[in-house]
């Protein structure tokens, strides 16, 4: 036997001879040594054993011969290791008694049998042979796979962290219509023209840039001049000038599309409102230090309700009903006898108080039930005459202790408080409207172009209504707060259109710079704006908030408190404000488009 340098080349030569066993010593030691470590060669020896076993179970009683196994042999193998023509080797025969030839084993088998028989028989074989050469080459590369990922052992890559995305709720939350109470009562909408106090314009210092942001709506009546209109739609979509709700899920989603919003804005607020519901504490209040802020509860409280109202949510009506009912009697429970909603919680009394009458205001004027159109009015008393800056016609305007002189934070949610009360049909005493109006004035930056004449945004800006904290000034913050108190009390939207469009130029809402406290202000006033305006801080305020939301585990459908003012109110308060901005698109319908 002449060994060759390739040991596979072995295996190939004496593949049919081994296979049927007629290789023994020395020899058939060293190719079964060689067979224990190539795959290759075993696969090839025992598709060999295979064929041999067939053709001799059905054609022939003894062995293959030895030419026809030596051929086979090295074809299979040649078939295995992926050659495409058979090996030449060289061998040295083996005495050895020669075996019955392919034709004798057939001839024996068939005897004198017609040739039509013999041949019939004959292209069976071929038809078997060419069908099992087939299955070995297949057999043959899917060896080699294997082999190949054996040797080389490649690392498979990390596969990147996938990022949880928010599935999109195709119908909002409805609100069931069998539950809509008969006996709720009409809100009667009145204009009311404010007269002007005469006062002497005062400089003073402004609050840097981190002022307050606040909400409501505004109306569609016409109103010649500046005064006080309580055409306001305040509610889940319903008509400006009374409030309303949607009367579907469907109508809610409808208005959504129809105003800049659409499924993934309304899939947003639902999932808020569903992580606000899991996080109410069985009093009915929301626990802001619990979740990341400061001992504000009563102002969350009322962020929290004003969500579910915004939505269509009330009293008397919704999924989330008894949600709304146990936070307007816990709002109710922490008023004292002149009316004043406070907790002792931080921040003071005017925020706390401000933004939990906003909340009583619309719940009364959304559910009409009696126990809180009473909880709303004592509110209304306690704002205007006892907190508010000064008495009759001397009133200003409001900030965190009573009788203190005015800021427009402070103030900006108390005019939003008196403005709904009066779309609810509370009674709001006259003064109230005056001194907002007076204090509005006395903000302003009236004189902004004279100084700095780069700030006009266009031959139309008549370079009024910026406005500053304590005296007149001009940030985007205070300049949003200013026009859309002025818009609540009447002001036609062209006479503020410069300060507007400044305030937006002053900054869109981005990812990476979260201010909800600027973003809610400017939504409703870009919103009651309309045009280009709008639509550009539209794209960004839903760039900025849907893809900000927690997707999964306990804080699933929240917002991460970040930015300014999230260390005062937490987690409650960012999800609370980021789902009033979202629904926006239906809560107060526009006046002016």
């Amino acid at each position: 036997m002449k060994l060759r340098t390739d040991e596979c080349r072995l295996v190939a030569e004496r593949l049919g001879a081994y296979a049927e066993g007629r290789v023994k010593g020395e020899e058939a030691a060293s190719i079964e040594e060689h067979l224990r470590g190539c795959a290759t060669c075993r696969q090839g020896v025992e598709n060999f054993r295979a064929v041999a076993g067939l053709l001799n179970g059905t054609l022939a009683p003894g062995r293959l011969s030895k030419d026809f196994a030596q051929k086979t042999g090295q074809r299979l193998h040649a078939i295995t290791t992926g050659q495409r023509e058979p090996l030449e080797v060289e061998y040295e025969e083996l005495p050895e008694t020669p075996a019955p030839t392919l034709l004798d084993a057939l001839q024996s088998h068939m005897g004198s049998a017609p040739w039509w028989i013999i041949s019939g028989a004959f292209h069976a074989l071929l038809i078997l042979l060419v069908f099992l050469i087939g299955m070995v080459v297949m057999q043959a590369k899917q060896d080699d796979i294997v082999i190949v990922t054996n040797l080389e052992k490649q690392e498979k890559p990390p596969e990147p962290e996938k990022k949880l995305e928010r599935d999109i709720i195709e119908k909002p939350i409805p609100i069931q219509e069998s539950e809509v109470v008969a006996e709720q009562t009409q809100v009667v909408v009145t204009h009311e023209v404010v007269e002007f106090a005469d006062h002497n314009e005062t400089d003073d210092n402004a609050e840097s840039t981190n002022e307050a942001r606040g909400e409501d709506g505004i109306s569609d009546a016409f109103l010649g001049g500046q005064g006080t209109v309580s055409a306001l739609g305040v509610g889940g979509g319903g008509r400006s000038g009374a409030f309303g709700r949607p009367n579907s899920a469907g109508g809610r989603l409808k208005a959504a599309m129809k105003n800049g919003g659409g499924k993934a804005t309304e899939s947003a607020v639902d999932k808020a409102l569903e992580w606000l519901a899991r996080n109410q504490e069985a009093e009915g209040h929301w626990d802001a230090v619990k979740h990341g802020g400061n001992k504000c509860d009563t102002a969350m409280t009322g962020f929290a309700l004003l969500a579910f109202l915004g939505a269509g949510h009330t009293e008397r009506v919704g999924k989330y009903k008894d949600n709304v009912r146990r936070a307007v009697e816990w709002l109710g429970k922490h008023q004292n006898a002149e009316g004043l909603v406070y907790n002792n919680d931080a921040g003071g009394k005017g925020y706390n108080h401000s933004i939990a009458g906003i909340a009583l205001a619309e719940a009364a004027g959304m559910g009409r039930v009696k126990k809180t159109l009473e909880i709303a009015q004592k509110a209304v008393d306690y704002s205007v005459n006892i907190h508010q800056c000064g008495d009759g016609s001397e009133k200003r305007g409001w900030r965190y202790a009573p009788k203190q002189e005015g800021d427009l934070s402070n103030t900006g949610w108390f005019i939003m408080q008196i403005k709904s009360a009066k779309v609810a049909g509370l009674t709001v005493p006259h003064g109230g409207f005056e001194g907002a109006t007076w204090f509005l004035d006395h903000v302003e930056y009236k004189g902004l172009l004279e100084k700095f004449p780069q700030f006009r945004t266009g031959d139309y800006d008549n370079g009024r209504h910026r406005y500053g904290y304590t005296g007149p000034g001009a940030t985007g913050r205070l300049t949003a707060i200013g026009c859309l108190n002025r818009l609540f009390l009447g002001t036609p939207v062209d006479e503020l259109r410069g300060g507007i469009e400044w305030m937006a130029k002053a900054g869109m809402p981005k990812r990476d710079h979260v201010d909800l406290y600027y973003w809610y202000y400017g939504t409703l006033c870009t919103f009651q704006y309309g045009e280009d305006v709008w639509k550009e801080w539209n794209t960004n305020l839903k760039d900025a908030l849907l893809p900000t939301q927690r997707v999964g585990g306990p804080e699933d459908g929240s917002w991460d408190p970040t930015g300014a003012y999230a260390g005062n109110w937490g987690r409650v308060g960012q999800t609370a404000i980021a789902a009033l901005c979202l629904e926006v698109y239906y809560r107060y319908l526009p006046m002016y488009r």
